[in-house]
């Protein structure tokens, strides 16, 4: 009896081919050329490695493939993969890279054939020919267990006594390489490896943690990774309920100590501290090239930089590989070494970059061993001749600088179409903990015209001797946050350490702090070097700086006494234009205000050991707040800085002075210190003296060139060629103008935070600081004022939104943790915020739940479903019924709160008993919260059947990843049961609200999710599927597509029209149609008229698309679209329901 072709499997792990078992193969020309590789080398005899007989009836054969490269111009270089009975009778896939992708089955000599889409080596790496009810059907995929089937052709012939053949052949002379073959019908390694399971990360940066901005330097701790750790994402049980900050907790080995905090000679001593960031990632399919899929396939310049000239992607001759798609670097005329690399941040490769690829911690990696980059190269033609580049690696030290680079020798560039393949090996040096890859020009290279490489097909392997291009699969993370502890263990006593790793993400730093009222809270943001609040309570008798860095200012009487004066701090808030300010602040009476003359009164001195003045080098911003109804006869003085010689003394004759002049307007006055630089001027915009409240801003730039003086959102400069710094000054006032025995110009009127910040702030940045004052921030997005409050809170990232755009009323966080604030702003929203799976701080608008029409992932029993665990069970909840609800909607600080706002469901209530939610809003709509309160008691008047937590496991089902790996907080799901014993399946639409993941040292892996019920958010839609097409073409492995305008361009963004999420299908009505899903904040900023956008997916493509492709929301095969611009046909040309001449829908 034959076996059957199934059981075909080689891990070739060996150091040579079994000959029993391929024992129909080319002698000489086959082989095993490194542990997991066989290969067939290229020749015009075509040898094959071939294996027979079996018996192949419903059987398939599959592997991982590396086809032979096309060489030098050779077109004529062909690899087959290839099931067959005799010379007549055989079914086979064919590939020319870079011009020909086929599939053919031969029936007694008759040829039929399938041209199939452009042979992509990172969508085709793997092939699998299946017989099937008498036909081959021909399929491939980029991972082992995801198969795209690419054509389905009959056979006539017996295929119960067939062989298996891997051939590379030339029909053109071209000779030099060969085919590569790995993983038989079989996803095993050579060492037991698994390609398909992900290659786990767990870094830590120690050198950024808490609030810092810099550059992270990801120290690879894998290969210490023991026992079991999860990873939590930030979430809830509940959609109602207030997202919970994620979690992670991994145990480390620490025998050798190194993970010892007190250990003074370990390699991260002095490093290890709480709130380190850390992350834990995931990579599919795990690949030897440890380069980032986008720089490895030549689809992205995200993980490039140089230090000459630009990049971009472009479409090159095809390379070798296949790959046509390339960075291209294009350079002026230079001369010297310019280099272009990997990194995602640090241009310059003398340093490290969060991009560069641990050399050290993977399990395997080790001191000393060798590396091997590798890049295909070609120069545009009218490009420079004999340019030559050589291969670099950059070795780092753990502390970030490089140590000695290992280059290859100068290599010259062949011109397009040609190309050559440049690398380098070398062995990591001591202490080299990362390295990053990069091209560089000779020294002595002198250019005479501009030009532009190709560079495409990058790779860098532990590897001795350069090996066939792979890709290095997409990099999916599960967890991002900060290391809060290490609580060192000895579970098995003193000989063996482990270090338990605790992680929380940026939620719960944010939370840490309670905010400060609004407006300090803002400024306190900006790093002043102090700031005056002026907010002490009634008696106080000094001014503390809120900073901690300056001494305390006291109320002083004037040199000639205080006469009738008076300071009284504690003083409420009074008058319009000071919404974002609180109070109390501080009340100066002065008798005689805005006398030239000297008088007595009263005035706020100097930190009694200074500084005098602002800063004498660099730019400066000081800022105050005042509110008076005197009209000054000459001018009444807010703060003045002044030197001997400016006032009639010896010395220098620096000065500043913000004051109200005789017109009542907002003025600033500075020197330097010999005169030869002043100004000064007010900002008539603005009458101050008017009770109501003000903000003056002014500013000097760093060269102190430009003068700034703002009051109110209103402003003008100065410049001058020389240097305004006012250096020198020796006296300094608030509220006068206080020189040796006299006092000027005294001030009567109320203050509030005097404020000095050691740099130029900007004017949008003053602009929003006078918006803030005056209106507290009413009128922010969402957006804006999350954002806000992690700027507050120190956050050192980027708010990413998903169409949040809830217009805020007047902010009052005063007292609020950080993390409370922005769940108002969620709320407000009725949103979502959470940290996503890299730790960036995401809001999520209501749209966003709306807009997901299509699940991203069903969970179920049936073909093509993600199989769960037997953990769960449906609930018809009623704990989640509310029918009466009561909205506070939250006011300014100091403004009188309006009552709250009430609706009640009474159908619900009789059916369910009465049951309350309270929620708190800012808004700065005022009907808004009765529509809010409506929204909830209709959103939750019935009970909706809930689902318990489902669990996967992956680690069981390999094909699982690409489903998995890619979902996050809010991703719409379904789930499908199928009980035995009822004819009726159980269909739940819910979204995912929290994701947690759950690995072991063993080889488990398990992802665990918490949803809500999606039927609330089913409301009223229209049937209209979004359509476009693809503005430029798209290359298999690329996240990043560019669509033309989408529906309502003229009038909406593209954001609006296309949120985080969506499902789309690329290339619909083609032989290579593919179903992708819009990545969270993934498509890029457009304002109305846009006529392209590119946008980013959550998944790289499988295969490559031409420009004017379709692309739509999911659609039966077989509808024939419309033109754009007419559809879809039930929304007018801005996607509303409304236009000219009545509406476009029937409701």
């Amino acid at each position: 009896m034959t076996a059957q072709l199934g059981a075909l499997v080689d891990q070739f792990a060996g150091t040579a081919l079994n000959s029993a078992v391929w024992n129909q193969s080319s002698a000489g020309a086959v082989g095993i050329d490194a542990p997991g590789r066989a290969y067939v080398t290229v020749s015009a005899a075509y040898p094959a490695l071939g294996s027979g007989p079996w018996d192949g009836t419903g059987q398939a054969v599959y592997a991982k493939v590396t086809p032979a490269p096309a060489g030098a111009g050779g077109a004529g270089v062909q690899t087959l993969f290839k099931v067959q009975l005799d010379g007549n009778n055989s079914a086979y896939l064919v590939v020319r890279p870079g011009v020909s992708f086929q599939a053919f089955v031969y029936n007694a000599g008759t040829a039929s054939a399938v041209n199939l889409p452009a042979y992509d080596p990172t969508a085709h790496a793997w092939w699998r020919i299946r017989e099937t009810g008498g036909s081959f059907v021909f399929e491939a995929g980029p991972d082992g267990a995801a198969w795209s089937t690419l054509a389905t052709l009959a056979h006539t012939w017996p295929v119960t006594a067939v062989s298996f053949f891997y051939i590379a052949g030339t029909f053109d002379g071209t000779l030099g390489g060969a085919a590569y073959l790995e993983h038989l019908n079989t996803p095993l390694g050579a060492a037991g490896t698994l390609p398909a399971w992900p290659r786990i990360s767990f870094g830590v940066a120690f050198n950024v943690g808490g609030t810092q901005s810099g550059t992270p330097y990801w120290t690879d701790l894998t290969a210490r990774l023991r026992d079991s750790w999860t990873a939590t994402q930030a979430g809830r049980q509940y959609e109602l309920d207030a997202v919970q900050s994620g979690t992670a907790t991994v145990t480390l080995d620490t025998t050798d100590g190194a993970l010892d905090p007190t250990n003074p000679a370990g390699p991260y001593y002095g490093m290890i501290r709480p709130f380190r960031r850390a992350r834990l990632a995931a990579t599919w399919p795990p690949s030897r090239n440890w380069l980032p899929q986008g720089l490895a396939n030549g689809t992205s310049t995200a993980d490039t930089q140089l230090t000459g000239g630009s990049r971009t992607v472009a479409t090159a001759a095809p390379a070798p590989t296949g790959h046509t798609r390339a960075v291209a670097w294009s350079y002026p005329v230079f001369s010297g070494s310019v280099s272009c690399g990997l990194g995602a941040t640090t241009a310059a490769f003398t340093s490290c970059d969060q991009d560069a690829v641990p050399v050290l911690g993977q399990p395997g990696q080790a001191p000393g061993q060798q590396w091997t980059f590798s890049v295909y190269a070609s120069i545009a033609t009218g490009g420079p001749a004999g340019l030559q580049l050589s291969g670099r690696i950059s070795w780092y030290r753990q502390d970030g600088t490089r140590i000695t680079p290992s280059d290859s020798a100068p290599v010259t560039l062949p011109t397009a179409p040609g190309w050559t393949r440049i690398t380098v090996t070398a062995a990591a040096p001591a202490g080299a903990v990362w390295a990053r890859v990069s091209l560089i020009s000779p020294a002595t290279t002198v250019t005479t015209v501009a030009g532009t490489v190709y560079l495409t097909g990058w790779q860098f392997e532990q590897s001795a001797t350069v090996s066939p291009w792979t890709d290095p699969g997409g990099t999916f993370a599960l967890w991002g946050g900060y290391v809060e502890r290490w609580r060192q263990r000895w579970p098995k006593g003193v000989a063996y350490g482990t270090v338990e790793v605790g992680c929380v993400d940026a939620l719960a730093g944010i939370a840490r702090l309670t905010l400060q009222p609004s407006l300090q809270q803002t400024l306190a943001a900006l790093g002043p070097s102090m700031m005056y609040a002026f907010n002490e309570p009634a008696g106080a008798t000094q001014f503390a700086d809120a900073t901690g860095r300056r001494t305390a200012r006291l109320p002083l009487a004037a040199p000639s006494g205080a006469g009738s004066a008076t300071i009284t701090s504690g003083t409420t808030v009074q008058g319009a234009g000071s919404v974002g300010n609180a109070g109390p602040v501080v009340t100066i009476t002065n008798p005689n205000p805005g006398q030239i003359v000297s008088q007595a009164g009263m005035y706020i001195g100097p930190p009694p050991s200074g500084p005098f003045g602002p800063p004498a080098t660099g730019g400066w911003t000081r800022i105050i707040c005042f509110r008076t109804t005197v009209t000054p006869s000459n001018r009444m003085a807010l703060w003045t800085s002044f030197a001997p010689g400016a006032a009639g003394g010896t010395g220098s004759k620096a000065y500043i002075e913000l004051f109200i002049d005789s017109s009542g307007h907002f003025n600033a006055a500075l020197s330097n210190a010999d005169g030869s630089a002043t100004s000064s001027f007010g900002v008539s915009d603005v009458f101050c003296p008017n009770g109501a409240w003000h903000i003056g801003i002014v500013q000097l730039s760093s060269d102190g060139k430009t003068f700034t003086v703002a009051c109110d959102n209103f402003g003008y400069q100065d410049s001058t060629t020389g240097d305004f710094h006012p250096t020198g000054c020796t006296t300094e006032s608030i509220g006068g103008l206080v020189i040796g025995s006299a006092s000027y110009l005294l001030y009567s009127g109320d203050l509030a935070y005097a404020v000095e910040i050691p740099y130029e702030i900007n004017n949008d940045r003053a602009f929003d600081i006078g918006v803030g004052f005056s209106l507290g921030w009413s009128g922010d997005t969402s957006t804006q004022r999350a954002q806000r409050i992690l700027t507050m809170a120190g956050y050192p990232g980027q708010l990413a939104s998903l169409d949040g755009v809830e217009v805020m009323g007047p902010a009052n966080l005063a007292g609020q943790n950080a993390g409370a604030a922005l769940q108002v702003v969620a709320d407000s929203e009725a949103g979502q915020v959470y940290a996503d799976p890299s730790g960036v701080v995401t809001l999520a608008g209501r749209r966003w739940r709306y807009l997901q029409a299509t699940p991203a992932v069903v969970f179920g029993d049936g073909p093509g479903e993600v199989p769960y665990l037997g953990d769960v069970s449906v609930d018809l909840d009623p704990d989640h019924v509310y029918n009466t609800v009561q909205v506070t909607n939250q006011v300014g600080a100091g403004a009188e709160q309006p009552p709250d706002t009430f609706a009640s469901n009474s159908v619900s209530a009789g059916e369910y008993f009465p049951s309350s939610l309270a929620r708190t809003i800012n808004v700065q709509d005022q009907g808004e919260p009765l529509y809010a309160a409506q929204y909830l008691a209709g959103q939750y008047a019935e009970p909706q059947p809930r689902v318990s937590r489902v669990t996967v496991d992956p680690s069981s089902n390999p094909g699982l990843w690409p489903a998995l790996l890619g979902l996050s907080f809010g991703t719409r799901a379904r789930l499908n049961r199928r009980p035995n014993a009822s004819p009726n399946a159980i269909q739940l639409d819910t979204y995912v609200e929290q994701l947690e993941w759950k690995g072991d040292d063993q080889g488990q892996l398990q992802l665990s999710l918490q949803q809500s019920a999606a039927a609330p958010y089913s409301g009223w839609l229209i049937a209209a599927a979004l359509h476009t097409t693809l503005a430029a073409p798209a290359t298999a492995g690329a996240s990043t597509v560019t669509l033309a305008a989408l529906t309502g361009s003229a009038a909406n963004s593209a954001a609006s029209v296309l949120p985080g999420g969506t499902v789309l299908t690329v290339g619909y009505g083609t032989a290579g149609a593919e179903t992708v899903t819009v990545a969270p904040g993934g498509v890029a900023t457009t304002t109305p008229g846009y006529t392209s956008v590119a946008v980013t997916l959550t998944a790289p493509l499988a295969r490559s698309h031409v420009a004017g492709e379709a692309v739509c929301q999911p659609l039966p095969a077989g509808v024939t679209l419309p033109g754009t611009a007419a559809y879809p046909a039930s929304l007018d040309p801005a996607a509303t329901l409304t236009a000219t001449g009545g509406p476009r829908a029937a409701y």
